[in-house]
């Protein structure tokens, strides 16, 4: 029998070179961190445990992959108020993306799921097809969006996308639209020195019906397009 500590093992030594080659310098349990001028991303995989593990009819330490940027960005808009956090983790980055096994596995064939058997005798060959998926989908993915002209388009014209309904595969913050994505798209354009797009943005969540009666938000966005 194997647990999530051979995982990991495996993990770091078949998969984390290919993260440090490609400039990744910090390394935390089975998460890592690039630093870039405009971004923070973030590569991360989480075993399921016992409980989600059940849930889908695989074993605890079976995992998913998931990779995030954090853009600076929103800490530089006028508006904000916390600081840089050092080393977000994936599920607050404002982009993410999960990751796709191309592994046929009998036993689990949800595509955002690597089925890790009780033995581990499938291991080195689930280790080898994360290694693809991150050279495949996770590294051109965020050298693609790590642009701050090619992200701005991104949260401006497209949906959060679904692998299989109820399972992600690319998330902008929110719907088109909404508090979340006009936040993230309004500092996105003021950092490419355009805040007449950043405008359009909070002009848009105020037109969004959602939040007609939602007084709160509505003030904040005014506030926030009043300072632009």
């Amino acid at each position: 029998m194997i647990d999530s500590h051979d995982v990991a093992a495996s993990l770091k030594a078949t998969v984390f070179p290919v993260l440090r080659e490609a400039g990744f310098v910090r390394f935390k349990a089975r998460a890592a961190w690039r630093f870039r001028e405009h971004v923070i991303e973030v590569v991360d995989f989480r075993s399921l445990g016992s409980y989600l593990g059940g849930a889908v009819g695989a074993s605890s330490h079976s995992f998913g992959g998931h990779v995030g940027l954090y853009y600076k960005a929103l800490h530089t808009a006028p508006w904000a108020t916390e600081p840089l956090p050092e080393l977000p983790d994936e599920a607050s980055c404002h982009a993410r993306r999960t990751l796709r096994k191309s592994l046929f596995q009998l036993w689990c064939r949800r595509r955002d799921v690597w089925y890790v058997n009780r033995k581990g005798t499938n291991l080195e060959a689930v280790a080898s097809d994360v290694r693809r998926a991150v050279e495949q989908q996770a590294l051109p993915w965020l050298n693609e969006h790590e642009d701050l002209e090619l992200a701005l388009r991104a949260f401006e014209s497209r949906d959060d996308s679904e692998m299989k309904r109820g399972i992600m595969l690319e998330h902008f913050g929110g719907a088109r639209d909404s508090f979340a994505r006009a936040a993230a798209t309004s500092a996105l354009a003021l950092a490419c020195g355009q805040p007449q797009r950043a405008r359009e943005a909070w002009q848009r969540m105020l037109a969004n019906p959602y939040y007609q009666n939602l007084s709160d938000l509505r003030k904040e966005a005014e506030r926030r397009l009043a300072v632009i």
